[in-house]
């Protein structure tokens, strides 16, 4: 590790490395299990200190620890399933439905499940999340990551509404994490069934990230739809900042 993290501090090294290592899946461990990784796109997960272990821990264990009382996660954006994962190796008695559309996220995250032998726990959806079903253009620019675009490779979208009311007779825990999307995906919060039996972690962007971004619209929303929002230790929240990205947890009240 002393070498790797050495060759990493060297511009000329990292451009090289960048070109030898793109297809190069690291695993590390993770919790009780493992977790795959890109050796390129993760690089700061493994050249260094940090670890998926420590990334975003207090959303992992806001999730896992509500997981206890719930029957299914369905992780909207899932990426490479630190969420869906992590709250697999905590609760093994909660089932998971994992939702991306990257292709290198959606291939690194089957692995992860094949390693750890989550494949009767944790479903895998290679799709959009959006406002309406049929098929989207998808954009990943050869990251883990990507948005809906007028150019990309074609890809399933699913609706939120309907992806939701499939599983509505069970409590149920909603990740969302769409790089700003979640503002048009609030607006779906009206066509879901049971709603009261959902709890949602969502990640709300800035205003203007990725050009749809809007936490003021995102709050009106919510308060619109009977929907009580509070930080991830409980605190209500009565603003969000436009200019702050916030991670809040969404109860609604039974109509």
């Amino acid at each position: 590790m002393y070498f790797t993290k050495l060759f990493h501090k060297v511009k000329l090294f990292r451009e090289i490395a960048k070109k030898l290592a793109k297809n190069i899946t690291i695993k590390q461990r993770f919790y009780q299990g493992i977790i795959c990784l890109n050796a390129v796109e993760h690089s700061w997960a493994w050249t260094s200190k940090n670890r998926y272990e420590t990334f975003d821990l207090q959303l992992q264990n806001a999730i896992y620890y509500a997981s206890f009382t719930h029957n299914l996660l369905i992780d909207i954006g899932c990426n490479i399933g630190v969420m869906s994962v992590g709250t697999l190796l905590h609760n093994p008695n909660i089932k998971v439905i994992a939702v991306d559309p990257n292709t290198l996220a959606n291939k690194l995250l089957t692995k992860t499940i094949q390693l750890n032998h989550l494949e009767k726990q944790c479903q895998l959806i290679n799709a959009v999340i959006g406002k309406e079903n049929g098929i989207v253009k998808f954009d990943e620019t050869g990251s883990v990551t990507g948005h809906v675009s007028i150019q990309g490779r074609e890809i399933r979208q699913l609706r939120l509404a309907t992806l939701l009311n499939q599983n509505r007779q069970q409590k149920t825990l909603v990740k969302i994490d769409v790089e700003g999307y979640e503002t048009l995906l609030a607006e779906d919060f009206k066509f879901i069934e049971n709603i009261a039996d959902f709890t949602f972690f969502i990640e709300v962007h800035a205003l203007g990230f990725n050009s749809i971004g809007n936490p003021e619209k995102i709050f009106s929303i919510i308060k619109e739809n009977n929907g009580i929002i509070t930080d991830l230790e409980g605190r209500t929240i009565t603003y969000l900042h436009p200019e702050l990205i916030t991670q809040i947890i969404v109860e609604f009240n039974a109509s």
